[in-house]
């Protein structure tokens, strides 16, 4: 008897075994690197029995999501940068979130939330430090030939500059988009980190860069040295607070809402959003999460712009048909 109780009970856990093995699989469209991330999906998987494949790309994502949309292939897109989801939502790829989040209102919508927040910030030299700058500033004729910048076409500088055209209109961004390259100390060129390097070597006196290179940058032998002479410094803190872009995520399946926004509602957990956020060195989109002790060290209690990010979205246009009229980048 005993013998045969312990076959059957071998053969029910053979039977059994893929139920606690992973039910069932999320996959998620990203060009980020999972790295920083892969604590958080571990945690989820072990929580959840649901397995996480992640599908990394950085070229041709957005179009491969959009030829796909009545047939997806993924069942989440995670982006670094709002552009790309509205983009995807525009384009008819994106599912409707049926649930509401504790995320504030503008860092989500129908089609996306936000998960954390970086913010566009300057580095300036030594001379600058100690001075409340605004990204309207850097037209000032103290900074003429001496701001450095990466392309003006960059995801992250038409954000900014949607930002302002939303603040100040077209005629006036127009004005200020053309001062501002008469201001540059070369032509836009490199990343974020390359400006930082730039004003090392005495190219320039200020930058424009998202705040979590700061950390990138002392983490890095051969370019921590460069912030010995490139300061940080949050703009606009005497008045609307500093721009800020997410990384965020959408949906891109119905079949698989449930453990979609399963995903979702624990990235945007308050242990997630801690950890999130400490990993990465951004803000967390949460409002109960106090910032990174790293960020809050650096900068204290930063005021961030609360424009609706989807405003944004349709300035992006009119800024890139500036930005082509007087050819920044040329």
């Amino acid at each position: 008897m005993k013998t045969k109780l312990v076959l059957l009970s071998t053969f029910l856990g053979f039977l059994l075994a893929p139920m606690f093995s992973y039910a069932q699989t999320i996959k998620i469209y990203s060009e980020r690197q999972p790295l920083l991330i892969e604590p958080l999906l571990k945690e989820f998987e072990e929580k959840t029995a649901i397995k996480v494949q992640w599908i990394y790309s950085q070229k041709g994502l957005m179009q491969k999501i959009i030829l796909e949309k009545n047939r997806p292939v993924a069942d989440v897109y995670l982006s670094s940068d709002i552009s790309r989801l509205i983009d995807i939502a525009e384009a008819g790829a994106t599912i409707q979130l049926n649930q509401g989040f504790q995320v504030p209102s503008y860092l989500q919508s129908d089609d996306w939330v936000g998960l954390t927040q970086r913010a566009r910030v300057f580095f300036v030299s030594d001379k600058f430090a100690n001075q409340d700058l605004s990204y309207e500033d850097l037209i000032d004729d103290q900074f003429q030939g001496r701001v450095c910048t990466r392309s003006g076409f960059h995801p992250y500088n038409i954000s900014l500059f949607a930002s302002l055209l939303a603040h100040h209109g077209e005629e006036w961004l127009r004005d200020y988009l053309t001062t501002l390259k008469n201001n540059l100390a070369r032509k836009p060129q490199g990343n974020d980190r390359d400006q930082v390097k730039a004003i090392y070597a005495g190219v320039c006196d200020i930058s424009i860069g998202n705040h979590y290179y700061y950390f990138q940058m002392m983490e890095n032998k051969d370019q921590k040295k460069w912030l010995e002479k490139a300061k940080i410094i949050f703009p606009n803190q005497t008045n609307r607070g500093a721009h800020v872009n997410i990384s965020g995520i959408a949906l891109l399946k119905e079949e698989t809402r449930e453990i979609s926004e399963q995903l979702i509602a624990f990235l945007l957990s308050d242990a997630a959003q801690t950890v999130y956020a400490n990993d990465n060195n951004e803000f967390p989109v949460s409002p109960d999460i106090p910032y990174p002790d790293r960020v809050q060290s650096l900068a204290g209690i930063v005021k961030f712009d609360s424009l609706d990010l989807e405003e944004l979205a349709s300035n992006r246009r009119v800024v890139i048909n500036i930005l082509n009229k007087i050819n920044f980048d040329g």
